[in-house]
């Protein structure tokens, strides 16, 4: 039986705006979620916008999958081991 990795969703800043991402525990990067049909000038982005609509996002789907704050930021921290490993986030 596999252990299912932890992931969280985090606000990523993305031009102006802010993008909600999902991180996985100790995968480098993240991903951006977005509409289904990027085309379609029709279908709202529900997931950029600002920062405070972004942040509310993301605090309700960690909550869903029991992922407070504190877990948040390990979790993204663990994402970025190679940036951190170089010196460039300290």
């Amino acid at each position: 039986m596999t252990k299912e990795k932890k992931y969280c969703y985090t606000p990523v800043k993305e031009n102006e705006n802010y993008r909600v991402a999902k991180i996985i525990e100790n995968e480098d990067g993240y991903y951006p979620l977005g509409k289904i049909n990027p085309d379609d000038p029709h279908e709202l982005d529900k997931f950029v916008g600002g920062y405070n609509h972004v942040r509310a996002v993301c605090t309700l789907w960690n909550k869903h999958i029991d992922v407070d704050e504190k877990e948040e930021n390990r979790i993204v921290w663990s994402s970025m081991g190679e940036m951190c490993s170089l010196g460039i986030y300290q």
